[in-house]
């Protein structure tokens, strides 16, 4: 006899993982400011796996969608972002060509290799010729004792892994960091502003856990 599949509730992920934490907010206007140099902010912008929008908050764009599939965290986004409640997995209701970003943190370890290709040719299919992925996202190469500590981890990535796992599904890499940030914001890291500014401008970062990713739609 086989066992239904038993599904996590997204609510209990949130609570057990990913609790609300105003601290992050500082280092997410921090994170975006860095990042905003390969946002083009005349461009429209979708967020994956959106969270608490404190990214969408914080970044520049002509209009901004966030995809999530728990509804309840709409609550805490911008009343300007556009709200996508639904799986990734489905047909995103936004127009082919529309974007110029897209942007994914801590997102795709979640998936399967397949469901990932899956989303990636998803992503490639809104954006526009030239338009951009920027994907932030746990490096298994340095952080491999860690990784699996949250319990709907499925793919380990590491930096160059995640590149030519692009590459091959036809992105053009422009940019990439091994060592972007730490690997959780739950570490001793300081969390002030401008001590992420500053974290950010080092020519080497300790404690890097997280590598950060850019690669353009073929124009």
């Amino acid at each position: 006899m086989t066992s239904p599949m038993i599904q996590v509730p997204q609510a209990d992920y949130h609570q057990v993982r990913f609790p609300f934490d105003p601290r992050r907010a500082p280092v997410w206007r921090a994170i975006a400011r860095y990042l905003q140099t390969w946002v083009d902010d005349a461009q429209p912008l979708l967020e994956l796996g959106a969270g608490y929008g404190e990214f969408t908050r914080a970044i520049r764009a002509s209009a901004k969608w966030a995809l999530e599939q728990n509804a309840a965290l709409v609550d805490h986004w911008e009343p300007c972002v556009q709200p996508v409640i639904q799986s990734v997995l489905d047909p995103w209701p936004i127009p082919d060509g529309s974007l110029g970003t897209v942007f994914a943190s801590n997102f795709f370890e979640h998936f399967t290799l397949e469901q990932g290709a899956e989303i990636l040719t998803q992503a490639m299919q809104k954006l526009r010729p030239g338009g951009r992925i920027v994907c932030v996202q746990p490096n298994f190469r340095l952080e491999p004792r860690r990784y699996f500590d949250d319990y709907t981890h499925r793919t380990a990535y590491t930096d160059q892994g995640f590149q030519d796992f692009l590459t091959a599904l036809g992105w053009r890499v422009v940019h990439a960091e091994p060592r972007f940030m730490p690997f959780t914001m739950k570490s001793r890291m300081p969390t002030a502003e401008w001590l992420v500014d500053l974290y950010l401008a080092l020519p080497v970062r300790p404690l890097a856990g997280q590598f950060m990713v850019v690669a353009e739609k073929p124009r």
